[in-house]
């Protein structure tokens, strides 16, 4: 690892992103968005991140950054976790919501491969939303689309939404931010995502052909992820944006990504 230079990498959904899984589930939905196994959170796998960049290329220069069967890559991607889910919200119209478990994992991994740790230290038994300020705030509580919770102002959250501020170049994210307990937030990844119905229609009728009625999920727009890019000697700058994943000739899948934090 130490022959390895990292990279934080920032990603921001601007439009819905279906990041599937290649199958169909035997659920309600019928294409669902990958999920890492252990939390259920949603997750862009890498391997359609470094097949977007490397795009059906087989030159010389794409074998060496993507790998070839001849020889190991030297760009190393992993997978975009969520970071900060956007959540309808009473007041303030929608918040940006996250969890001592998300920021915890993210802080490891940061220390792990030598990036500068600039993350807070949060309480794991959460019991409040912890914000920064009084845009989420009604009466004492943050009411989300399904959940209410009383409302907690955090040195610690106003700490972690300077950096997040910082990192994503959205200043409007610290009034938006809120950390919930990681229950809470789980049941978010869960029903927070955008699910639409899709159908086919008849050719020649223009009416909807039969048995053709599907269920998409998509992470929303204004959804922000973290992953890692680690560069074995070599000179890579990062595209942005790109498109990632299913629906892209009708917009969806746009994500913008900052380079952050380099080792």
């Amino acid at each position: 690892m130490a022959s390895l230079n990292a990279t934080l990498l920032i990603w921001q959904a601007i439009t819905p992103v279906h990041a599937g899984t290649g199958q169909t589930s035997a659920g309600v939905v019928d294409l669902p968005i990958a999920r890492e196994v252990a939390t259920k959170f949603p997750v862009i796998p890498s391997s359609s991140i470094k097949g977007v960049l490397r795009d059906g290329r087989e030159d010389e220069e794409a074998n060496r950054r993507y790998g070839s069967p001849d020889a190991a890559a030297k760009l190393t991607f992993t997978d975009a976790r969520l970071l900060c889910l956007p959540v309808r919200s009473y007041r303030g119209t929608f918040a940006l919501v996250t969890c001592p478990l998300v920021v915890q994992r993210l802080a490891r991994d940061l220390k792990a491969l030598g990036l500068p740790h600039e993350l807070p230290d949060l309480p794991a038994d959460l019991e409040k939303a912890h914000i920064t300020s009084d845009t989420l705030q009604h009466g004492g509580e943050v009411l989300f689309e399904d959940i209410d919770l009383e409302a907690f102002k955090c040195p610690n959250a106003t700490a972690l939404a300077e950096v997040l501020s910082k990192w994503t170049g959205r200043d409007d994210l610290a009034k938006r931010l809120a950390v919930v307990p990681n229950d809470v937030f789980t049941y978010f990844s869960e029903t927070a995502t955008e699910v639409a119905a899709h159908i086919a229609l008849e050719p020649d009728a223009k009416t909807v052909k039969g048995g053709a009625l599907w269920y998409e999920e998509a992470l929303p727009a204004e959804t922000f992820l973290s992953s890692f890019l680690l560069k074995n000697g070599e000179d890579f700058r990062m595209r942005s944006p790109l498109q990632i994943g299913g629906k892209g000739s009708v917009g969806k899948g746009l994500l913008s990504v900052l380079e952050v934090a380099h080792g």
